[in-house]
């Protein structure tokens, strides 16, 4: 397993979007089976609740220019496979999060997932999970990896988190 041939190296997961929730399923299935954690998870604009079922997410919705709640359920849907949406696995949020890697979370308030970001840094903090949550107004899902100035200094702290 790359974490432990990796010995004391610094090892930092990053994901965007779906692969944001997968790094951090990841994590919590390293640790649910006794492995170690990397040093560091950088999530940009999670998904981490394919449910989509928050009623101000209907709301964020009309203002977001890049997803819709119908799609992200379907993919959530099709992602799932055999298990329920709600499962960790497929949906992170509903997973334990003490003992996990420090995180630093990416959202924008014009992304329809962002209320989950603001969730899962609450219940990472409150187990004593060091988060920094980046919460930019006005800005859509993935915003850090656009070609616009909250993009370069979103990626700017990424690059710091993984050098």
């Amino acid at each position: 397993m790359l974490l432990e041939d990796a010995g004391p190296a610094k090892v930092t997961v990053v994901g965007n979007s779906a692969g944001a929730g997968l790094a951090l399923a990841a994590c919590q299935w390293l640790r649910d089976h006794g492995h170690r954690q990397p040093s560091r998870m950088v999530l940009i604009s999670p998904a981490a609740d394919a449910s989509v079922s928050r009623p101000e997410q209907v709301a964020i919705a009309a203002r977001d220019p890049i997803q819709d709640i119908p799609g992200i359920v379907e993919a959530g849907r099709l992602y799932a496979g055999e298990l329920d949406i709600g499962h960790p696995f497929v949906s992170p949020l509903n997973g334990g999060f003490r003992a996990l890697a420090p995180m630093t979370i990416f959202a924008g308030t014009r992304d329809l997932l962002y209320p989950d970001s603001v969730d899962l840094a609450e219940k990472a903090r409150a187990v004593g999970v060091p988060v920094e949550l980046h919460l930019l107004r006005e800005q859509p899902h993935n915003f850090a990896l656009m070609p616009t100035p909250e993009g370069r200094r979103a990626r700017a702290i990424i690059l710091r988190e993984v050098a």
